[in-house]
């Protein structure tokens, strides 16, 4: 008799159904699995819902001196101020897209797509609010050792303060991606995934809520479960489903809706000048994020949309989110005494979509591939091949590491 299907036995047909499915992508290798563009264009939600966040509820003080957002938008910020959750959408994406770039990578080869995908964007965005900073009238200058500091991106840890406020988000990021390369140099394997998946979420969950001090040292630990969440639903999506999966999932999604309500409130409410922040709205917020994820990966009608301006939006995401918070204060400054709040709002949205895009065309497209390969060069070079004596027969040679787990 047959045995009953299982998760583990549905895996290879599944992976190589969804392996040699074709989408007429050009962005992609053949035989490679089809990307996701639904999550493309959640990215740029994401990004969309902090924007919106910054200039509608956080008090900016550029709507004017004794006007605070989120009395100029009452109904808009009551939304709005749960825009919070966009970092946890970005930290539950990194943890699915970013362990699904690096298996099968060498750490040489992650390090330099990180790198490549990273830097360029980031460098203008420095460069750029710097030099806002520095003109305008109302801003406060940062020193050219400061602005030098924040373009290695490893600056916090040194107590430097930030050009602009949403790299702290930077941050976090780096130690998620320091951690998955030492996974990617110890061999990534699904046990080890699954490790650290329920190992870190439990201890940087106690640490946050049993010693805050611990969070401020290391940034991550607020945050490791929402990169678990995503991590484990890689696996799922990979492998296929197992309820031993979806109750990691649910474990990790739980402490983040626990940190979220204990922890996050205040700083939400810090930086709306003090609206009430519902404790249960924004766990309900940060459940629905890791559902929205789990949609999006699972649901095969949306998940299989080839929709390629989902991709094109997405790709909006990086350079909108780092540079989107002093050009639109400035433009909100300069703009709503003429245009109103409305009309200020959307002019101030929709330039900096387009100072995004300028960058993604002019930057990162012309950049990251270049630089990605010179840094493969130089952190993953190939092997040499010893010589063979003449009367040896040709050595078969296999597509991958022989001790490297699949």
């Amino acid at each position: 008799m047959r045995p009953a299907p299982t998760a583990a036995t549905t895996a290879a047909p599944r992976a190589a159904t969804e392996a040699t499915r074709t989408t007429g992508s050009r962005d992609r290798a053949p035989g490679a699995a089809p990307r996701l563009r639904a999550l493309d264009a959640l990215r740029l939600l994401a990004a969309l819902t902090v924007v919106l966040m910054h200039f509608t509820t956080r008090d900016h003080g550029r709507w004017g001196v004794d006007v605070l957002p989120h009395e100029l938008f009452p109904g808009l910020s009551e939304v709005l101020r749960y825009g919070y959750v966009g970092m946890h959408l970005f930290f539950v994406l990194s943890g699915f897209v970013i362990l699904m770039s690096a298996w099968g990578r060498s750490t040489g080869s992650f390090v330099a797509s990180r790198i490549s995908r990273l830097y360029p964007a980031f460098w203008v965005a420095v460069l750029l609010t710097a030099t806002l900073r520095w003109l305008w009238p109302t801003f406060e200058a940062r020193s050219v050792p400061e602005v030098l500091a924040n373009l290695t991106m490893f600056h916090e840890p040194f107590d430097v303060v930030h050009v602009d406020g949403v790299y702290w988000t930077l941050w976090v990021e780096m130690q998620f991606y320091l951690l998955m390369a030492v996974l990617v140099a110890l061999g990534l394997t699904r046990r080890r995934v699954l490790v650290t998946a329920t190992a870190l979420p439990l201890v940087g969950t106690a640490l946050t809520l049993t010693m805050p001090g611990a969070t401020e040292t290391v940034t991550a630990l607020s945050w490791v479960s929402m990169f678990g969440a995503g991590m484990v639903m890689y696996l799922i999506y990979r492998d296929g489903h197992s309820v031993k999966l979806w109750a990691l999932v649910a474990l990790n999604t739980a402490q983040g809706v626990l940190v979220a309500a204990l922890t996050q409130t205040d700083s939400i409410e810090a930086i709306s000048s003090g609206a009430e922040v519902s404790p249960l709205v924004l766990a309900l917020a940060v459940l629905g994020v890791v559902a929205a994820v789990a949609v999006i990966a699972f649901v095969p009608a949306i998940r299989d949309l080839d929709w390629r301006w989902l991709t094109a939006v997405g790709t909006l995401t990086f350079p909108l989110y780092l540079t989107h918070e002093y050009v639109g204060w400035a433009l909100i400054e300069a703009l709503h005494p003429v245009l109103g709040k409305w009309g200020t709002l959307a002019v101030a949205v929709g330039v900096c979509l387009g100072l995004a895009w300028l960058i993604h065309r002019f930057v990162e497209k012309r950049w990251h591939r270049r630089m990605r390969r010179w840094l493969e060069a130089r952190l993953s070079p190939p092997r040499a091949t010893p010589d063979l004596p003449a009367s040896d027969p040709p050595v078969a040679r296999t597509s991958g590491s022989v001790g490297q787990s699949q």
